[in-house]
């Protein structure tokens, strides 16, 4: 797999991460709860996969290769500013989810933030899905270039998983949570 499609693949587990927050915010907005641990991992799953793993291999790899070529510049320059957004939404969600631990009444500005970040979710994929399937088309990299890449991006996920664990299973397990069905 090119390095390319490894980061379309990411997209699509980022979406499934996203039926799982609009589930947990639609029951938020609803006054049903939402068990705090399932919370903490969705918290921990944007922050750690989303926005170091996933964000970081293209800002700190990809965007940097591929910049200068076709006049992807500006795209990229965009992407870059939408994932500050998604930052911001990001530690938003972190705050109200900290004041709703402690027991404060944050559960609407928990269930509006993680909405934000749903919405967030599927605008942005959607956008870089046709970037990177223009790059793949073009053949913006050479052959060599996304094996490199592909290099860096196995380095950044044994890191990712040392630091944080298999993001893949913690999603399947709040795939099949009772309340995410």
């Amino acid at each position: 797999m090119s390095a390319t499609n490894d980061l379309l693949q990411d997209h699509i587990f980022i979406r499934r991460l996203q039926a799982v927050i609009e589930k947990c915010y639609t029951l938020l907005y609803e006054g049903k709860d939402v068990p705090f641990g399932d919370l903490i991992k969705i918290a921990d799953m944007i922050e750690q996969f989303v926005d170091n793993f996933h964000h970081g291999k293209e800002e700190n790899s990809y965007f940097p290769e591929t910049e200068g070529r076709d006049h992807y510049s500006e795209e990229i320059r965009k992407f870059v500013l939408e994932h500050e957004f998604g930052r911001r939404i990001a530690r938003r969600v972190r705050v109200h989810l900290e004041e709703f631990l402690q027991g404060r009444d944050a559960r609407e500005p928990l269930a509006r933030y993680l909405k934000t970040y749903s919405l967030f979710i599927l605008d942005h994929t959607s956008k870089e899905d046709r970037f990177f399937t223009d790059v793949k088309e073009k053949r913006a990299l050479s052959d060599g270039e996304e094996k490199d890449l592909k290099k860096e991006f196995e380095r950044m996920k044994h890191e990712c998983v040392r630091k944080s664990g298999n993001m893949a299973e913690v999603l399947k397990q709040l795939e099949k949570t009772e309340w995410a069905n």
